[in-house]
């Protein structure tokens, strides 16, 4: 048996899925933490942390059971982890619970077996059992359906006195990730090497996949013919989308403008496409009002379908977005991407050698996760539309 690192689980302060409130505001953790008080509403103990089971490479029948409910995008970029599966167990059946607005994302992949939602009665998924269990979330859902699998062998995360906790050693670090900023800062590895890890796998640079079936190929063709993208020599999408859980995760509004009007003044013959999700609309709005007219400008809006965001970013050369589901789809497509990223971490993300991964080096608070920020020089603000125009255009 392996002793955690020293974690105060049962501090009414301490949520086992993010950091608490002490370590957000003051940047202490549990070791020597002042602010610790017992949550009284705990009265067993956590066991030890223990270490995981060798797994053994073999070629039998194993049935395998992922829980995966988190944004989309996370979603998505999760499916890098099921060509080690199959490859490491090539008999596998694959089962995966995610929630319907994933569906899109997973639906065509022919590594899946089965996809099941949380809406669903899932009494038959409970009461059946399975070679292996994986849990990569460690949200009280994630783990609450975690709790309720069978499996002989499982990874990552379930409920252990109502708090998400580590089901072995090998899910340590992506946890004290979740919970303290400071190792989060400190993180150096790829989001796609991690979870390999929590699972006890090798990772060789498998990617996330999206499948373009013909269904999909022609959907592309319709969005072609109605934006007439084929009379451009290349096409650049602006991806505006970012969400509104973190402030600073989106660029500027004027530092997008000033990119798009450069792209296009600079370069008639290159479609630049301009795009945003639903909870971007405003800001979208404000990004559009200040591009000049232009002939090779393309308007996408921001009520597409998942299934279109996937046609259209199939259809463009290169990509242009921040830490998003946009990202994800374009290296799921295996498209050309420059993203930029302050507040989430720049290091977890993985063009697969196929693009830029852009941050600032004027400040000293990357990777804050602070859903807002008060300061006046910032990560988004500090990066300049010429310096990303010579990443997209050659």
């Amino acid at each position: 048996m392996k002793e955690a690192p020293v974690i105060h689980f049962d501090c009414r302060f301490f949520y086992g899925d993010r950091p608490c409130e002490p370590n957000k505001k003051f940047g202490v953790f549990c070791p020597g933490c002042s602010y610790y008080e017992k949550d009284r509403s705990i009265n067993d103990d956590f066991p030890p942390v223990p270490d995981a089971d060798a797994q053994q490479g073999d070629e039998s029948e194993k049935k395998i059971i992922i829980v995966k409910l988190d944004a989309v995008g996370d979603v998505l970029r999760t499916t890098s982890i099921l060509p080690s599966l199959k490859e490491r167990f090539t008999n596998s059946t694959i089962i995966w619970i995610t929630k319907e607005r994933s569906y899109d994302v997973l639906r065509d992949n022919d590594l899946i077996d089965e996809i099941y939602f949380t809406t669903d009665e899932l009494e038959s998924i409970y009461a059946d059992s399975y070679d292996i269990a994986i849990n990569l979330d460690s949200g009280a859902e994630s783990c609450a359906i975690m709790n309720n699998l069978s499996a002989d062998r499982s990874f990552g995360y379930k409920l252990i006195n109502g708090k998400p906790y580590p089901i072995n050693s090998l899910a340590m670090k992506w946890y004290l990730m979740g919970v303290d900023d400071n190792v989060k800062k400190a993180n150096t590895e790829t989001y796609h090497q991690i979870i390999h890890e929590i699972c006890g796998l090798k990772y060789d640079g498998s990617e996330p996949n999206i499948v373009m079936t013909q269904e999909k190929r022609l959907r592309a063709g319709e969005l072609a013919q109605k934006y007439s993208t084929k009379k451009f020599d290349e096409l650049i999408l602006i991806n505006l989308g970012g969400g509104n859980r973190w402030q600073y995760k989106k660029w500027t509004k004027e530092g997008y403008t000033e990119l798009i009007n450069m792209i296009s003044s600079a370069n008639p013959g290159t479609g630049v496409g301009v795009i945003g999700g639903e909870e971007d609309r405003d800001f979208y709005e404000k990004v559009i009002s200040g591009i000049r007219p232009a002939d090779n400008i393309i308007k996408f809006g921001c009520n597409n379908t998942v299934d279109d965001f996937i046609c259209i970013v199939f259809l463009f050369d290169k990509i242009f977005t921040s830490d998003s589901l946009c990202f994800h789809l374009a290296c799921a497509l295996d498209k050309y991407c420059v993203v930029v990223t302050g507040p989430t971490s720049h290091t977890e993300l993985d063009v697969f050698g196929n693009g830029k991964v852009l941050y600032s080096d004027k400040v000293d608070c990357l990777c804050c996760y602070l859903n807002v920020c008060d300061k006046t020089v910032t990560c988004m603000n500090t990066l300049y539309a010429r310096d990303i125009l010579q990443t997209l255009i050659t």
